[in-house]
């Protein structure tokens, strides 16, 4: 598989998904990875992964459409960006007592997109080489359709919501 994972651009590091990735690139020697890793340290080198601090917005966007699935904080532009080029996105979200943000919100975050089917919640590092292995043991077609439905829903609710929106600001003149 490839796979792109993505810490965001979040001032505090996420050194728990960082080590989970390390760990199951160990475990996964016929993946190839692009890992974004922020403000945290990365110190895998290997020919199968390339890693920077950032990535700008096409090369986000030129990486999302490489891979075949997004490993990431629990981030609204993760997600729905993943989704639009065709790839399932894996959270994880960011915790408050781990020191990684300045509260839980990307973990409620993470669960409601479970719950909605827009993602799946690793819920705990522990599990993200397991969940890899079950996406990459799961055959492509299956999760391209779960991906373009999840995507679908996705443009569907954003309209709607833009409507709703535009109708409030009309009503309101």
């Amino acid at each position: 598989m490839r796979i792109l994972v993505s810490v965001g651009t979040h001032e505090q590091p996420f050194e728990r998904l960082l080590d989970a990735v390390a760990a199951t690139i160990d475990q996964r020697p016929q993946d190839e990875w692009i890992v974004q890793f922020g403000v945290g340290s990365w110190h895998v080198r290997t020919d199968r992964v390339t890693a920077a601090d950032y990535l700008d917005a096409d090369a986000m966007r030129d990486a999302l459409e490489w891979s075949d699935l997004l490993v990431s904080q629990s981030s609204p532009g993760n997600v729905f960006g993943a989704l639009a080029a065709g790839t399932w996105p894996l959270v994880l979200g960011r915790s408050h007592a781990a020191g990684e943000h300045v509260d839980d919100h990307q973990i409620r975050f993470a669960r409601a997109l479970q719950e909605l089917g827009y993602a799946t919640d690793v819920g705990s590092p522990d599990h993200l080489a397991e969940l890899v292995a079950a996406e990459s043991s799961s055959a492509p077609l299956d999760r391209a359709e779960r991906t373009r439905t999840a995507a679908r829903r996705a443009r569907d609710n954003e309209r709607a919501f833009r409507s709703d929106v535009w109708r409030v600001l009309r009503d309101r003149s």
